[in-house]
């Protein structure tokens, strides 16, 4: 493998991986009352969209 599979493998793990965390914390958002976790909620699906960027930006680099 060389170096742009492996941008691309890490670019579609990112990807996959901030989708379904991301999921999950949408999911865990909706639930909750207390809005101290939320706000901790908050941050967690903020550096899961950075993750997600990341995600796309290594995809974007294989094929550029």
């Amino acid at each position: 493998m060389n170096h742009k599979e492996y941008e691309l493998l890490i670019g579609i793990v990112s990807l996959i991986v901030s989708v379904a965390w991301g999921y999950k914390e949408i999911k865990e958002y909706n639930d909750l009352e207390d809005y101290w976790l939320k706000s901790y909620s908050i941050e967690i699906i903020g550096g899961l969209v950075c993750f997600f960027l990341i995600g796309i930006a290594g995809i974007y680099r294989y094929f550029s």
